[in-house]
């Protein structure tokens, strides 16, 4: 049984963005196609199109693979389809017919579109380029009802032209209201979150600090205990003492980092390091624990891809925590067998990743629990026939770390069969 865990918002946002550029792209490009078909596509469409149609494309590719580089391409893009337009509604003001007429209907409902993307792509400036856009319209009609009346068979064309103008003029303005109060209300819901956030970080800290303190001093006195014992007995005692006291220190820890990980201000620290590396030093630190168990733990990088993995670019650190959650897991629910991680490139259509699997010979997930293993604070009843310590933060913290990364996690497991835990992670950009 194989399950798929949905991506965060910041990498749904990211296909959004995507998504809505190649829209764009697509869109604009069909409308050229069909105009020009029918002889409705004016001499300023025929290059100018193209080249907004190659813009958008040009931008939702960008997204994948540069995602840095948006806030220096979208403005002038952004800029070049408002240009567009408002020249566009201008040749269709001159010489009044019924294709510039229909022109000019269909670039007053292409202009509210312009809108929404430009708020979507651009938060922080789409007000400023919708109003600027609005301003050119407004101007244009204000220029429309100066102009001369035309002779000939065209004089009824005139007022319908202005009252489609005048519709627009009218209605924009409600559009670029609307979407300014939209984006208001997300920044303000953005800002309660942090403060929200802020306060529980600021308890839970508090709170372990208080109960670490004593904690370590807990610690340290068992440790000087065991130098003056010299019975089983009580040295049995001490040691159930001594895991019992580390054993929630760990939960602390646990606790602590799931907590840090909904920050909805936490930044990822892209930069270039040796996966193999980082792999193989797992190992060292969980190997003695493995062989304690009389498991084995082992590494295998793709034999074609090694030489990539030991420069790839993400956040070493989550990365490491990532693997770290998932080892421990596996060692937890493996009695007989071993671990092994796998990595390899996992090449897209538009960008380099890597994909690391951590596979198991354990008791296995049964398939009623596989969309719940990655919700905080939840244990399998497997884990508590096991005895199994644990707070069931583990997978959560690992889901978290994921999606924070823009990756997908999957898992395929069947029951006294083992598991296996594959993290796709994109190339991060650090450039």
């Amino acid at each position: 049984m194989t399950s798929t865990q949905p991506r965060p918002v910041d990498a749904r946002h990211a296909r959004l963005m995507t998504g809505v550029a190649l829209l764009a792209a697509i869109g604009t490009l069909v409308i050229w196609l069909t105009d020009r078909q029918q002889g409705l596509a004016t001499a300023w469409d025929q290059w100018t199109i193209p080249l907004l149609s190659a813009l958008y494309f040009g931008i939702g590719v960008l997204h994948v693979v540069k995602p840095r580089c948006m806030p220096w391409a979208l403005p002038p893009t952004l800029i070049a389809t408002s240009v567009y337009l408002l020249v566009a509604i201008h040749l269709a003001m001159e010489g009044p017919s019924l294709p510039k007429l229909y022109a000019l209907t269909s670039l007053a409902q292409m202009i509210p579109v312009f809108y929404v993307i430009a708020f979507v792509a651009w938060p922080r400036g789409g007000a400023w380029i919708s109003g600027l856009t609005y301003a050119g319209l407004l101007a244009q009609y204000l220029f429309s009802l100066q102009a001369p009346m035309p002779t000939g068979g065209w004089g009824d064309i005139q007022p319908l032209t202005q009252k489609a103008l005048l519709a627009s003029v009218l209605i924009h303005p409600a559009c670029i209201l609307a979407l300014s109060f939209i984006v208001h209300l997300r920044g303000q819901l953005s800002t309660s979150q942090q403060e929200a956030f802020k306060g529980k970080e600021r308890f839970l800290a508090m709170l372990s600090h208080e109960i670490r303190t004593p904690l370590q001093a807990m610690l340290g006195t068992i440790d000087l205990l065991a130098l003056k014992l010299n019975g089983s007995a009580e040295t049995r005692a001490l040691d159930r003492l001594r895991n019992s006291a580390t054993q929630l220190d760990t939960h602390l820890r646990d606790v602590t980092e799931f907590t840090r990980l909904e920050d909805p201000a936490l930044r990822i620290q892209a930069d270039t390091f040796d996966l193999t590396q980082l792999l193989n030093d797992l190992r060292d630190d969980w190997i003695e624990r493995a062989q304690a168990k009389g498991l084995t733990l082992s590494i295998d990088i793709a034999p074609g891809d090694q030489a990539a993995l030991q420069a790839v670019t993400s956040d070493a650190t989550r990365v490491r925590q990532i693997v770290c959650n998932l080892i421990s897991n596996a060692l937890k629910y493996t009695l007989v067998g071993g671990v092994t991680v796998h990595a390899s490139l996992s090449r897209q259509p538009l960008a380099r990743g890597m994909t690391i699997v951590v596979e198991d010979s354990g008791v296995g997930i049964a398939a009623q629990y596989l969309e719940t293993i990655f919700q905080p604070y939840v244990r399998l009843e497997d884990a508590r026939a096991l005895r199994v310590d644990g707070t069931g933060l583990g997978l959560a913290v690992v889901q978290r770390l994921v999606d924070h990364l823009g990756g997908q996690l999957h898992v395929d497991s069947h029951p006294d069969r083992g598991s296996r835990f594959t993290v796709e992670l994109p190339m991060a950009d650090n450039g």
